[in-house]
């Protein structure tokens, strides 16, 4: 073969290599990006649904609550409440979605949800559910809170009742029957002879009573199927995409009623460090959004946490919508009692955490700091996981002065904190480093692979130019040494010749090489 068809095949062959290594590096991350929406699309029997349905990350509620420890000189003297933080009452949380069905025409995927608690007394620091805690009486405050405007036959039975069953505006009861056991309180039973409410009839109260083993209602969220872009984003809640509990924003819209975003366990990816990241809370009955603070850490991944900006629930012209109740509408606070049946429930920030330091005067025993108090979102930027994450929320009642109610004359006009509620997850590092390969071992293998044909289309290349190379040199000599090429002319045809020769003889039976043979002599 030739040497110049050599040199072109070799030259070929690197350029393909090259050409072809650098095409399909620049591609992959397309191609990966395909395959991981694949492997992350809620669908029927995939591994992210199994997921979906049960996260397989341990997931802890810490309650926190404040021990009113002058409540005494609250109620008769107006003193201002002293507040004593005990905790934390760890509860192991268990979620499990159910009813999961699957509507394809409209990418989404509904189901309800489940969550159970579980005491932990060995991460409770020594505490029991048998600690007493004196705190504010719910169901008087929101008796009170209504009392102006009932008729005035019920405000009269209310007021016997309120002697009668000797109701105060303190009650000291365990942590399990203000958490989720209940506690039972005749003032319900009687309100359920005239409401028949479920809630009163069961004559029993807790904070978080029956919410155990109970759910929020029907979600419906997109499954992916139509593209990440909207991957788990809320279509609706209890079978519509908007609330009804708030007023109109201030461009007369209903802004403040929409559902936006995801529940804040996943985020459409790949999340950006420059867009606010929204999702929908329960606890709050409206919707959400954090931002971008810093990077950080978690095993072998980076992660993006966001945080809960100030502006948040501050008192600004966005917010007036969610403003139900002057008194309450402060920095940091929402008054949720139009989605708690009227209930005058304030939630906050824990220890008035981002509020204004005017209300940390109000009472004594507040201490906000950013590392306890603070929510905030680890995520995968490439998957959009949250990975760990803390939600941090406190639970309020406005205390008044209800004139006319004797048990209200003297108190002050102050928000109590009751309690503050810790719900953190943390994926085990070995899902980390599983994902980490997930995410870096594929890029890793074309990267070397990639370099390596890269490499040999060089090499190839470089061989087919020194070979040209050396075709040059050779044809260059043979132009500047004419007689040398002839004598080379020469010598080779004589060379041709002899070899015929040899093959002639070699023919004939008589004929006997002449060998030179050394004399013995």
């Amino acid at each position: 073969m030739q040497t110049q068809v050599k040199v072109g095949i070799l030259v070929t062959v690197g350029l393909i290599l090259i050409i072809g290594s650098i095409v399909f590096h620049l591609h992959f991350a397309k191609v990966f990006e395909k395959i991981l929406s694949g492997r992350l699309m809620l669908q029927p029997g995939s591994k992210s649904l199994e997921s979906f349905k049960s996260p397989p990350v341990p997931i802890f509620m810490q309650f926190y609550f404040f021990n009113v420890t002058n409540s005494h000189d609250v109620v008769h003297d107006g003193a201002k409440p002293i507040l004593q933080q005990v905790g934390p009452y760890t509860y192991a949380e268990k979620q499990l979605k159910h009813e999961v069905t699957f509507d394809n025409s409209e990418g989404t995927v509904t189901y309800v949800q489940n969550k159970s608690f579980y005491f932990r007394p060995e991460m409770s620091g020594g505490r029991t559910e048998q600690d007493m805690i004196t705190t504010i009486n719910a169901v008087m405050m929101t008796v009170g809170s209504k009392f102006s405007t009932m008729p005035d036959a019920l405000r009269a039975v209310i007021e016997i009742w309120f002697m009668r069953f000797k109701i105060e505006p303190f009650i000291t009861k365990s942590v399990g029957e203000l958490l989720f056991y209940g506690y039972d309180e005749p003032l319900l039973t009687k309100l359920g002879d005239l409401s028949k409410d479920p809630a009163h009839i069961r004559g029993k109260f807790g904070f978080f009573y029956p919410k155990n083993n109970s759910n929020d209602g029907y979600y419906s969220v997109k499954s992916g199927i139509f593209g990440m872009e909207d991957y788990q984003i809320i279509a609706s809640w209890r079978g519509s995409p908007n609330v009804d509990f708030w007023k109109e924003d201030m461009w007369g819209g209903n802004a403040c009623n929409m559902i936006n975003g995801t529940t804040g366990n996943q985020f459409p990816r790949p999340v950006s460090k420059t867009k606010r990241l929204y999702l929908y809370t329960s606890d709050l009955c409206r919707s959400i959004y954090a931002v971008f603070q810093k990077e950080v850490t978690h095993g072998p991944l980076t992660l993006y946490r966001y945080v809960l900006p100030d502006d948040l629930l501050d008192n600004t012209p966005d917010n007036k919508c969610f403003c139900t109740e002057d008194f309450t509408c402060r920095p940091s606070m929402i008054n949720v009692s139009p989605c708690r049946k009227g209930a005058p429930v304030v939630m906050s920030t824990p220890h008035y955490y981002q509020g204004s330091p005017e209300d940390l005067t109000y009472v004594e025993g507040l201490n906000p700091r950013a590392e306890e108090h603070e929510t905030y979102l680890d995520i995968e930027p490439n998957t959009g996981v949250t990975f760990r994450a803390a939600k941090r929320i406190q639970v309020n009642m406005p205390l008044r002065r209800y004139s006319n109610l004797p048990s209200f004359r003297n108190v002050p006009d102050v928000i109590i904190p009751i309690l503050w509620v810790n719900e953190s997850a943390v994926v085990p590092l070995e899902r980390t480093e599983a994902l980490h390969r997930t995410l870096t071992l594929p890029f890793t293998l074309v990267k070397v692979a990639t370099g390596v044909l890269i490499a040999l289309g060089i090499i190839l290349i470089v061989v087919a130019l020194v070979k040209l190379g050396l075709l040059y040199r050779h044809k260059q000599n043979m132009k500047k040494s004419p007689a040398a090429n002839n004598r080379a002319q020469d010598f080779i045809k004589k060379e041709k010749n002899s070899v015929e020769t040899e093959k002639m003889n070699a023919g004939n039976d008589n004929y006997v090489p002449f060998v030179m043979t050394k004399s013995n002599n």
